[in-house]
């Protein structure tokens, strides 16, 4: 499961130039995104999704297990994209 893996982003943030954000992995695959998943990607430095729930929590003044399951789909979709790992 990915929930307790440490995890860290990889590739990088990229624009059109229409200013559409992309995220490009490793290999040069974009994938259009938007402002609130960039802000997740960029918390995944050597940290667990649950690390992440708490810091985006936090942050936004929510419970954190309203958060868990969308984040946690979230990062299983970045993972199987190669933007974290």
């Amino acid at each position: 499961m990915v929930e307790e893996k440490r995890l860290s982003k990889k590739g990088w943030l990229s624009q059109t130039q229409e200013g559409d954000l992309l995220l490009v992995n490793e290999n040069g695959e974009a994938y259009k995104v938007n402002e609130a998943v960039v802000a997740i990607w960029n918390m995944f430095e050597d940290k667990t999704v649950t690390d992440v729930v708490e810091e985006v929590a936090l942050q936004i003044h929510r419970d954190p297990a309203e958060l868990k399951d969308p984040i946690e789909q979230l990062a299983s979709k970045l993972v199987e994209a190669g933007l974290i790992g």
